[in-house]
């Protein structure tokens, strides 16, 4: 049955803007407007804080601020060390990069923060005592530290963290989902904040073992509140470094590491959002990023691997032969017989090594511009072929607006 007094698309899209007006002045400032306008497209923008490994920014591009990044993995599996070099990453990129850190593991030294290039004037430490404050007061305190406008606040990690009854009860006392309340209590009250001051929110979690389960007991504790909240879910473990591998005779000095993307509700829709990356950390250094550069170079043929164990770099010329191989300014030809003589010249030049290393980068942000252009281009042909009733919309929103006037 037709509806009577069916208002034009005029009057409806005036009435909802009216509507608008309305709200967003009782609130006293614009908290609804369409995301078409200027402002609210800032707000729904993801901005990233880039991780030092190429292969980690590749999977999931960075750390989203005004989010909640969830870490979680096995003991011994780095993930203290990825966030400590992320930050001091950030630190020298951004003079006025500040980072808020609650340890509640006692596992941070600064021998580690010396390692991985931390300026100490920017980096806010509380050191989590049960004997002097629970996991109520340093959760104030974590949230106090978002509101000031911290650029990324940590806490390693939930788990570690004993609440106030906890404290007080004896150890004969079961406390049912305490963590788990608490947990709850804490993104409630977070989400809005760290939204407002971009700041970027890292919960480091441990694992524990559910005996109720079948196939992969080991889950993530501490309620199901941080796993809905967090937009990004890194898990991360160890993997055995094989025969054949480049780093098997030096083994012992590395760690293969696998980042396996859980949730992610940062990434483009044309791309995979669960992703699986291995990257490799050196001992005592942190990751391996010229073993990254280099694999990238060879995946881009930036750098060739020909027969007979020689590593050539060609100009834009084809074909790739001898002819065509680069020439340096001081007549050296871009041409190493061997892995260890190419690693040695590497070592010894790093200039040439910050050549390479920019030549991957520029292919990767032209690599993102296109895979933005291809999206683009199949969201228009999309919305293209496909009818967007608005009338409907309209016709909605005002039997909600009716609803309410009648309330």
């Amino acid at each position: 049955m037709a509806r009577a007094n069916k208002k034009s698309k005029a009057e409806k899209m005036k009435s909802i803007k009216t509507l608008i007006n309305g709200i967003n002045k009782k609130a006293g400032e614009n908290i609804v407007n369409f995301a078409s306008e200027e402002e609210m497209a800032e707000q729904l923008k993801i901005e990233l804080i880039p991780t030092v490994s190429y292969a980690l920014n590749s999977a999931f591009g960075g750390i989203p601020k005004g989010k909640i990044t969830l870490i979680t993995g096995d003991p011994d599996t780095g993930k203290t060390s990825f966030l400590l070099e992320t930050i001091g990453h950030a630190m020298q990129e951004d003079e006025s990069f500040t980072c808020f850190w609650c340890e509640s593991e006692n596992s941070l030294s600064q021998e580690l923060l010396d390692m991985f290039g931390i300026d100490p004037e920017r980096f806010v430490v509380h050191e989590v005592d049960p004997e002097h404050g629970s996991a109520e007061a340093s959760m104030d305190i974590v949230i106090a530290m978002a509101q000031a406008g911290m650029d990324m606040v940590v806490v390693n990690s939930l788990k570690a963290m004993v609440p106030k009854k906890e404290i007080e009860d004896s150890m004969e006392q079961q406390n049912i989902a305490l963590s788990a309340r608490l947990n709850a209590k804490l993104m409630r009250k977070i989400l809005s904040i760290i939204s407002k001051s971009g700041t970027a929110l890292c919960l480091v979690q441990q694992k524990s073992i559910d005996i109720n389960s079948y196939g992969a007991p080991a889950q993530i504790t501490g309620g199901r509140a941080i796993l809905y909240s967090a937009v990004l879910t890194l898990d991360f473990n160890r993997v055995s470094i094989k025969s054949g591998d480049p780093y098997y005779d030096v083994r012992d000095d590395y760690r293969r590491i696998r980042c396996r993307v859980l949730k992610n509700h940062i990434c483009g829709a044309s791309k995979n959002p669960y992703t699986v990356t291995d990257y490799t950390v050196r001992l005592g250094y942190g990751t391996d990023i010229m073993g990254e550069i280099l694999d990238e170079a060879y995946n881009r043929d930036i750098i060739t691997k020909c027969p007979g164990g020689y590593f050539r770099e060609y100009t834009d010329c084809e074909p790739h032969d001898k002819k065509n191989i680069r020439v340096m300014e001081d007549g050296t030809k871009c041409e190493w017989r061997g892995a260890a003589n190419f690693q040695a010249y590497l070592d010894a030049n790093p200039d040439y090594f910050d050549y390479i290393a920019d030549r991957v980068k520029r292919y990767q942000r032209s690599s993102k511009v296109e895979e933005l252009d291809a999206s683009t281009t199949a969201l228009l042909e999309e919305t293209n072929n496909e009818e967007f009733d608005e009338d409907a919309l309209i016709e909605e929103m005002e039997d909600v607006l009716a609803s309410n006037e009648g309330e």
